[in-house]
């Protein structure tokens, strides 16, 4: 007899997109095909030899950045809105995250505001804020983290970004999207220009 009012997480994603500009690219991971797709790109949006040399650098490090995380599950692009200066503006992952049993908006946002002053290995989290809100998709939970990493020469950088996780309805999965800023002035308000990205976040979800 089933109970009326029960509602349980009983749904997968089947398939989910994002809606990036067109001065957003999908990033090549493929070991066959990688090398080429950066030479290509690079010939393909910088306009002068040196922005082409400058951008075939950073792409090629996103490559080997990536390639080590060992995610192949993940899908990468990278943000050029300015391809004469050979720089990029910002790096994006994203995917589907299994959500544990009951696990919803509230419980994710907990472990977004966990990272608060966290502190390890040659990182510490220097600013947490958090928010929730309606995206077509779904609930949409999103943490602006700064972030101050130690390098092997004693440097700090210092990293910003933004993590948003979209929980369709009754979903056992969830899209969850990192923003990295690749420069200080690379957004002009990050947390609005991101939210703006992960608000086309669209789904289809089956039985499962």
């Amino acid at each position: 007899m089933l109970g009326l009012g029960t509602k349980r997480n009983n749904r997968v994603v089947a398939d989910y997109d994002i809606g990036l500009p067109d001065d957003w690219y999908p990033v090549d991971l493929s070991p066959e095909s990688s090398a080429a797709w950066v030479q290509q790109l690079a010939w393909d949006v910088a306009p002068s030899e040196d922005a082409k040399a400058a951008l075939a650098g950073r792409l090629t490090a996103v490559v080997d950045a990536v390639e080590g995380l060992g995610t192949p599950q993940l899908t990468t692009a990278v943000w050029i809105p300015t391809p004469a200066t050979g720089e990029l503006a910002s790096l994006l992952t994203f995917g589907l995250v299994q959500l544990a049993a009951g696990q919803g908006p509230e419980a994710y946002l907990a472990t977004l505001v966990a990272d608060e002053g966290k502190s390890g290995p040659g990182t510490t989290f220097l600013e947490v804020h958090t928010w929730t809100a309606q995206v077509d998709a779904g609930i949409a939970v999103g943490a602006y983290n700064r972030i101050a990493h130690t390098e092997p020469d004693g440097q700090t950088r210092v990293e910003e970004r933004t993590v948003i996780g979209v929980l369709p309805p009754r979903s056992k999965e969830m899209v969850e999207c990192i923003f990295t800023a690749q420069a200080s002035d690379a957004f002009d308000d990050i947390v609005e220009q991101t939210m703006g990205l992960a608000a086309t976040i669209s789904v289809v979800l089956e039985k499962g």
